[in-house]
């Protein structure tokens, strides 16, 4: 079969993990050896792969973990994220959740001013408090004009530009995922991500949401710090 060639579209992928029981049980030589196997992987997929993670134990029933990762290559994407489960401690790791969407690059985008080549600087990642949720529109909302989908956007981007230190990024899930969407929003404050969460939930944007559950909150750690406190 042809590999998919990189284009415009940078694929992103979500996926949240819970550790299973039966590792703990193992002696701690083998924990020590499937830590760093798994984490051998990881780091050897560092220069093709956007990778941030993230600890949730404790803010999520179910949840331990979640690798965000984004490749402008949607095999090598899926043949990354195949090997979460294929190595090390990644075997005792079970999916929660998953989430796939598409950001696309504008025609003019520069790659040499990107990260990687492909992620756009100082854009994804970038804090260390992340709300993550999928988002299901209305068919009122698909069926306005672009000039009033445009001007209730702008109302809800008057207030995010009120805080500051807040990235939010939405990508598109159409064709390729359950969700129409999934948005991702960023605050270096956690104060600052629940005030400004509370004051977009009465956007009048939000009577064109027809689901944007489950929420999920996610703090940015380094890999081998989560692992470490999971085992």
């Amino acid at each position: 079969m042809e590999k998919t060639k990189p284009g415009n579209n940078v694929y992103s992928s979500f996926i949240f993990l819970k550790l299973n029981e039966r590792f703990r049980h193992l002696v701690s030589n083998e924990k020590i050896a499937a830590k760093q196997e798994f984490e051998n992987m990881i780091a050897g997929c560092q220069e093709r792969v956007f990778l941030r993670t993230y600890f949730t134990t404790g803010l999520k029933k179910r949840c331990d973990l979640l690798f965000w990762r984004m490749s402008d290559n949607l095999d090598y994407l899926q043949d990354i994220c195949a090997k979460t489960f294929s190595t090390g401690i990644g075997k005792y790791l079970e999916t929660t959740h998953s989430y796939l969407g598409v950001h696309q690059l504008g025609e003019t985008a520069n790659r040499k001013d990107m990260e990687l080549g492909f992620v756009p600087k100082n854009t994804f990642g970038v804090y260390k408090y992340m709300l993550i949720h999928p988002l299901i529109k209305s068919q009122t909302w698909y069926e306005m004009s672009p000039y009033e989908r445009e001007s209730l956007k702008k109302e809800r981007e008057a207030v995010l530009t009120r805080y500051g230190n807040i990235n939010e990024n939405f990508f598109t899930s159409y064709g390729i995922d359950d969700q129409d969407m999934i948005v991702s929003r960023e605050a270096k404050s956690l104060e600052d991500l629940i005030k400004v969460t509370k004051e977009l939930k009465r956007q009048r944007i939000k009577n064109y949401t027809v689901e944007d559950r489950p929420v999920f909150l996610c703090i940015g750690r380094d890999l081998r710090e989560i692992l470490d406190n999971l085992s």
